[in-house]
């Protein structure tokens, strides 16, 4: 019995040994992971063993992340549903644990989704890797959570790993880390409270320049501010080349060049009179749109060929990944994962997003970052002159109520020496009338000015059987801002409301926010009046489409609108603007008055905060649906 137990002593002791000593530093990323990870039911579209054989196109990044390699920095610029977070973060992550334990920080834009997604899938990869027995507490309490895991720490043998987001500013300079993974790079914030959150993250990693390992992953944005597109280019932009199985000739996939192909003159098109070549994505848009998307092929740039897709598999197994420029910083390598490389999305998919994009910039810009994997560029520079002479139609006289409309809001602007309003009826698709622009003189500083009591009838006004529902005052940051407050407190009886512009920086994501004041029972409207000011442009310069009752956001005016009016909403222009970071952002700037632009944002705000409130109130939605109100709309009408 004495010499059983000595050897279980010694076993113990061997294993102990072995879980220290790191295994074959020789190993690649993508090699550990097809011996080692299995993908659970629950977490994967293609549970079982890990293979890359339907994802060849990741291979390269994964051992990227390998101790024998030499590379550094590896940013990713992708698509959505591009795989690269499970095939290459959770490899690189069992990988280090397994075989090259140190010190590791996983940050990404939103922590709680961080911590979500460490309990739903790097928890998941630790146990059905065979790595839970690495493991360890901090002390030696056996009945601390998991062994060694907390919400936002998991501590292995000879190493660890921190969560942290964006914002947190205090964990991105407390301690060194060897391994830093970024995800979503995309959204976070230009600067927290001592700079530039990337360039913290990465100054963790100082104290190991020959051996750390940095990974930038995300989704594009649009294309002058966007810092994953930018740190693109800083790498060597490397894309994926694949054969045509006909030709055998490489290429990337892309979704359309309409007279890029090098095939024989036969197979090209005559468009206008001129012979052209186009390649790519290829379809017929009138059968897709009735759902037959049996026309989606892909033309080789080549040969010509169409290819269906079922070739895709093929053709990704014998591609390669080809650098197109030199690095701008050593040991820096760079990708573009596209949609066209995805093993659970499909050619019809991306054709699908592109025909619902249509001509939304919106929509485009979801359409080009989500499907192809690349950064939007919004070209609208401001509102064009001769479109915003369309807004005067000659329907309706002043304070006339179309019968279509579903409610009515109203904005007004503080200045000095008067305050301007505007009244606007909403119809479906936010189809929307100017019913009338009124400007009250006085003095705006005095709070019994009658100008104030002017202002205060027009909620109890009527249109044709309807009052306004919100009224949104301009509080700005001056001396009134207390007067409007007092103003909405006392005479707003639930329908005016003060708000506050804010500017807009690289990482602005909500167009309003509703917030207390501390003393007043009114709450604030906070508003990001770029935002909303990128939108109206976009409706103010569409083009009625034929076959449509009315664009969406189609824009009219009653016919007693001012000329002067009209000419308000062309005075400001969208411009580049680089800020202290050295980010770059698109920002409007005002070239003359520009009340009547302003008092535009401020309706549509409160005409998103009408549809927000309906969809929770009426709809028990728990988030804005306006296709959903305006069904709600359309069936009580």
């Amino acid at each position: 019995m004495e010499m059983n137990l000595n050897q279980v002593y010694v076993n113990r002791i061997i294993d102990a040994a072995l879980n220290i000593i790191p295994k074959n530093l020789n190993l690649k990323v993508s090699e550990w992971a097809e011996q080692n990870r299995v993908l659970p039911l629950k977490a994967s579209a293609m549970p079982g063993p890990f293979s890359f054989d339907k994802v060849p196109h990741l291979r390269e990044i994964a051992d990227q992340f390998s101790k024998s390699c030499s590379t550094r920095e590896i940013a990713v610029m992708k698509s959505v549903q591009a795989c690269v977070t499970t095939t290459v973060y959770e490899n690189f992550l069992g990988y280090k644990i397994d075989c090259d334990p140190a010190q590791m920080m996983f940050a990404s834009a939103d922590l709680k989704l961080l911590k979500d997604f460490k309990d739903e899938r790097i928890s998941p990869m630790i146990d059905n890797s065979g790595l839970r027995s690495k493991i360890i507490t901090e002390t030696d309490d056996k009945k601390s959570r998991k062994f060694g895991e907390t919400a936002e720490k998991i501590n292995f043998i000879g190493g660890s790993l921190r969560l942290v987001g964006s914002h947190n500013a205090n964990a991105f300079k407390t301690f060194s880390v060897e391994g830093l993974l970024i995800d979503e790079v995309e959204g976070f914030p230009e600067k927290v409270k001592d700079g530039d959150p990337i360039k913290l993250l990465t100054a963790r990693t100082n104290a190991f320049p020959n051996t750390k390992k940095i990974g930038y992953i995300s989704t594009p944005g649009l294309k002058h501010n966007g810092r994953i597109h930018k740190l693109f280019e800083i790498g060597d932009q490397r894309r994926y080349q694949v054969p045509c199985p006909f030709c055998g000739c490489f290429q990337e996939l892309i979704f359309y060049d309409a007279n890029g192909g090098e095939y024989p003159d036969e197979k090209g098109i005559i468009k206008d009179g001129v012979l052209q070549k186009p390649y790519g994505l290829v379809f017929n848009s009138e059968e897709c749109k009735c759902g037959d998307f049996s026309s989606v092929l892909y033309k080789c740039k080549h040969c010509g060929e169409l290819i269906p897709e079922h070739y895709k598999p093929e053709m990704l197994t014998k591609g390669y990944w080809k650098p197109t420029t030199q690095s701008r910083k050593p040991n820096f390598v760079s990708y573009h994962v596209s949609g066209f490389l995805s093993p659970t999305f499909s050619w019809w998919n991306i054709v699908y997003d592109f025909l619902e994009a249509g001509k939304d910039p919106i929509k485009l810009q979801t359409f080009y970052n989500n499907d192809l994997g690349l950064p939007f560029e919004d070209m609208a520079s401001g509102v064009d002159v001769v479109s915003i002479t369309k807004l005067r139609d000659g329907v309706y006289e002043n304070n006339e109520c179309p019968e279509e409309a579903y409610f009515l809001t109203a904005a007004c602007d503080v200045q000095d020496d008067r305050l301007e309003v505007e009244i606007k009826a909403w119809g479906d698709r936010f189809r929307n009338w100017g019913i009338d622009h009124r400007i009250f003189y006085g003095n705006t500083s005095n709070s019994m000015d009658p100008c104030w009591q002017e202002l205060a009838k027009i909620k109890d006004e009527m249109w044709n059987g309807k009052q306004i529902y919100y009224m949104l005052v301009d509080s700005g940051d001056g001396d009134k801002t207390d007067l409007v407050y007092r103003f909405c407190e006392n005479y707003g009886e639930g329908v005016i409301y003060p708000l506050k512009g804010v500017g807009l920086t690289a990482s602005s994501r909500d167009k309003f926010k509703i917030q207390k004041i501390e003393n007043y029972s009114v709450p604030l409207i906070t508003i990001t009046v770029d935002l909303y000011k990128n939108q109206l442009a976009r409706w103010f310069n569409q083009e009625w489409r034929v076959g449509e009752k009315y664009p969406d956001g189609w824009s009219t005016i009653a016919n007693g609108y001012t000329d002067e009016y009209l000419r308000q909403l062309t005075t400001e222009k969208r411009i580049k603007k680089k800020l202290d970071s050295g980010l770059i952002v698109i920002t409007w700037e005002a070239h003359g008055r520009n009340e009547a632009f302003d008092l535009n944002v401020y309706n549509l705000c409160a005409a998103e905060i009408v549809i927000n409130e309906l969809s929770k109130s009426h709809l028990h939605l728990p988030v804005s649906n306006a296709g959903a109100v305006f069904e709600m709309f359309r069936r009580a009408a």
